[in-house]
């Protein structure tokens, strides 16, 4: 039994030949299911928990990244099955690692079910499947696995990965691998006035990191602040739809 969720921002007119076109598609292909039509006074994590309940072994996020974070939120250890269909234009990264194509198309592949079972990562008790990150930092220490500290005393960036394309100074991060990355670039001065960075990276299961301040956090593109940070990994959390085309 398929469950959509339906986020409230594809609500709007201009997505509604959008919404038709996968309607007809998903009764086409033989998985059309109840629908939920998401709003800001409604929590997602109790209506799919309790439809999950009801029977719902998949859960498709219609919208976008932040769709598809509240969704993995909601779903949890429950063991549904997790699928998307993008729509829009901004925020469709995780779709796009994942092999999804936005719009109508998804729907070929939550039929052709490709499932794989990924790692998720976990930020003072949240789950994310890409990246944490905290781009403006003044000092920092990260306490690895109990074993060695990292120290920052200058202005840095942070990113805790699980999921994400390599970059021009960083490898892909594997979400099928058991551990998190944690990339902290500092700034060196290059020659005529180029700044670059130093990078580390440093892969393991958990990390504490305590930050000199209070400063603004993104799991997976959803907001929060906080000065300190406990990241940890769980192996094989979450049964995922993907594409051929995935980036992992």
């Amino acid at each position: 039994m398929y469950y959509y969720v339906y986020d409230e921002f594809i609500q709007d007119p201009r997505f509604e030949r959008d919404l038709a076109l996968i309607e007809t598609r998903v009764t086409d292909l033989g998985i059309a299911g109840k629908i939920a039509r998401l709003a800001l006074f409604r929590d997602p994590k109790e209506l799919i928990r309790d439809e999950i309940r009801k029977g719902a072994k998949t859960i498709v996020a219609v919208g976008n990244d932040v769709t598809l974070r509240r969704v993995i939120d909601a779903v949890g250890d429950t063991g549904a099955v997790i699928g998307t269909i993008p729509l829009g234009k901004d925020n469709l990264m995780l779709s796009d690692i994942l092999g999804i194509p936005v719009g109508v198309e998804a729907c070929d592949i939550l039929s052709a079910r490709i499932i794989e079972q990924l790692d998720t990562g976990e930020v003072n008790g949240r789950r994310f499947l890409h990246t944490v990150s905290a781009p403006q930092v003044s000092q920092l220490e990260v306490q690895v696995e109990r074993t060695y500290k990292l120290k920052a005393y200058k202005k840095c960036s942070l990113e805790v990965r699980n999921l994400a394309i390599a970059d021009e100074d960083v490898r892909a991060a594997n979400p099928v691998d058991g551990k998190l990355e944690c990339v902290l670039r500092t700034l060196a001065k290059g020659l005529f006035r180029k700044n670059k960075y130093n990078v580390s990276i440093v892969p393991a299961k958990e990390f504490h990191v305590t930050l000199s301040e209070i400063v603004k956090c993104q799991a997976d593109g959803e907001e929060f602040e906080s000065n300190e940070l406990r990241f940890k990994i769980i192996p094989k959390a979450l049964k995922v739809i993907t594409g051929k085309g995935r980036k992992f």
